[in-house]
């Protein structure tokens, strides 16, 4: 079906899988180009995946894309920091999200995250590695800064609603267990099943 498409179609498909397979989410927001490359083409896309044994989520009401693979082919292990930083936004995100219209994005502070590290009991990150957290949530596609400096407690972040594939919303008793493990073992390198979880979005 990819085949019958223009010679420059096909370089963007391409280039969308690429993109896709490099960092599995996207959303709308973002990249509106793209998202709207793959609602076009979205069977054909869908079929390429479930090929390759992975499942393309493609989530028109909360206007992002997810590639799943249930074999952890995109998986990716994080430090313990990481999977701490990830399972607190994850929680702000839900708090954040409830009373919104779906055209709305949750915004937080670099203050309440902070706040919710010492809720748990965490030490709040060191300014170097705080950069790499915002960093990677921008990456991923999770989150991106509306002001300059991270090192203010004013600087705001938004969040996409790819996070409802970060994690599913029935499981946030979830997060909070393991939460509580890494402030009592310290574990690191464990692999953050949330980040390749395939869920129902709400």
């Amino acid at each position: 079906m990819l085949n019958n498409l223009s010679e420059l179609e096909q370089e963007r498909v391409r280039a969308v899988i690429n993109r896709l397979i490099a960092v599995n989410f996207l959303v709308k927001e973002k990249e509106r180009e793209s998202y709207m490359l793959i609602r076009r083409h979205r069977q054909a896309l869908e079929q390429f995946f479930r090929f390759l044994s992975w499942d393309l989520i493609v989530d028109e009401r909360h206007e992002c894309v997810f590639l799943y693979a249930s074999n952890n082919g995109l998986r990716r292990s994080l430090s313990r920091d990481e999977s701490i930083w990830l399972l607190i936004l994850r929680l702000i995100y839900e708090e954040k999200r409830q009373g919104l219209s779906l055209s709305e994005f949750p915004i937080t502070t670099i203050h309440e995250i902070r706040s919710k590290y010492e809720t748990f009991r965490f030490s709040w990150l060191k300014r170097t590695n705080l950069e790499k957290m915002v960093k990677l949530c921008e990456k991923y596609y999770l989150a991106d800064t509306l002001d300059s400096d991270i090192r203010s407690d004013e600087c705001r972040l938004r969040l996409f609603h790819t996070w409802l594939y970060v994690i599913d919303v029935d499981q946030l008793q979830t997060i909070h267990e393991k939460i509580r493990r890494y402030g009592e073992n310290g574990q690191e390198g464990e692999p953050l099943d949330e980040v390749a979880e395939k869920v129902k979005a709400d």
